[in-house]
């Protein structure tokens, strides 16, 4: 059997300065972790907003059924 366990951390930051702030406290909480679970690991990166996308309308379903019809 194989366990996951997953910690998440979401931070906003002002900054690169304050960004490498908080990696080195994750990163010094991490090798307390690691001492207990070796295999573990961290992941970090930046999360970006996401940007809303200008899709043109479907066609209404009958219509294009008639005109499929049709053709």
């Amino acid at each position: 059997m194989t366990l996951c366990g997953q910690i998440s951390i979401e931070l906003v930051v002002g900054d690169f300065v304050e960004a490498a702030d908080h990696q080195r406290r994750i990163e010094a909480l991490m090798a307390h972790i690691q001492q207990v679970y070796p295999q573990a690991t961290l992941n970090m990166r930046e999360r970006r907003e996401r940007r809303a996308l200008g899709l043109a309308a479907a066609p209404h379903r009958a219509a294009a059924l008639t005109a499929y019809r049709e053709a």
